[in-house]
């Protein structure tokens, strides 16, 4: 951020690309409208950018993050000698949930909006295990990250149309699942120290072994190392501390 203005043109993209790295984007969600242009931006600057959707992230609804599988399969068949960097942008979980699932879930939880949102997950972790296999087919060294760029939160809640969407003013909708999992991981590490995805760059540059003047390492992003205060960035594009923030809690009750 320079003077509260998103510098997309800094990224782990062009970081990766300058450091010799082969990029590969294949992406779910939209190239063009209000909430995809600025991403769409960024996966362009890839060397290969692939799209399932022709619009914005709403224009095909039919498209399957599992799609994507096809793409990583074609890379990983192919002996390179650069190292790669493939970048999956999958729809995952976003409203409308039951979008996602083709009105499909497990088990009915307060409203069927809500009980897609949870299945949409199900369907996450089975695409995690699917890439998994395939890059331990594939016979190279890896290390996969996985996360969410956000939370949710509820809306009409209590009703029968209870369901889930974007929000700035919950701890919970900057609360996300994060891991990584690598090919010569050799124990299961649960890290509950506070991160922030403002500091996300420093967590590619020690992931990657990418160093760059601009990155300034405060911190080991993977321990339990204190980070500080952490701050979110809102919908203004304020940091605002996440401490300050209300709560949103999910209860079967």
């Amino acid at each position: 951020m320079v003077d509260n203005k998103p510098q997309y043109q800094d990224n782990f993209v062009t970081l990766a690309n300058r450091a010799g790295f082969q990029t590969w984007w294949f992406s779910n969600q939209g190239q063009i409208g209000e909430y995809d242009t600025a991403i769409a931006s960024i996966a362009k600057r890839a060397d290969e950018a692939h799209f399932l959707k022709n619009g914005d992230f709403e224009a095909d609804k039919n498209t399957r993050d599992d799609a994507l599988l096809t793409m990583t399969a074609q890379v990983l068949a192919t002996e390179r000698t650069q190292p790669q960097l493939i970048v999956l942008h999958l729809m995952g979980s976003h409203p409308q949930a039951c979008d996602r699932t083709q009105g499909k879930y497990a088990t009915f939880v307060q409203s069927k909006e809500t009980s897609c949102y949870l299945y949409t997950m199900t369907q996450t972790d089975d695409l995690l295990r699917q890439l998994y296999t395939q890059l331990r087919h594939s016979g190279d060294s890896f290390s996969l990250v996985y996360f969410s760029d956000h939370g949710l939160a509820f809306k009409e809640r209590g009703k029968a149309v209870q369901y889930l969407a974007h929000d700035d003013k919950f701890q919970q909708n900057f609360q996300v699942p994060f891991m990584v999992l690598s090919s010569d991981s050799k124990a299961h590490r649960i890290i509950k120290a506070r991160r922030s995805a403002n500091d996300f760059l420093s967590f590619f540059s020690q992931w990657t072994g990418i160093s760059a003047k601009e990155i300034k390492n405060r911190y080991r992003f993977i321990s339990e190392q204190k980070a500080g205060p952490v701050y979110i960035t809102n919908f203004k594009l304020q940091k605002v501390d996440y401490n300050h923030l209300g709560s949103d809690i999910f209860s079967l009750k």
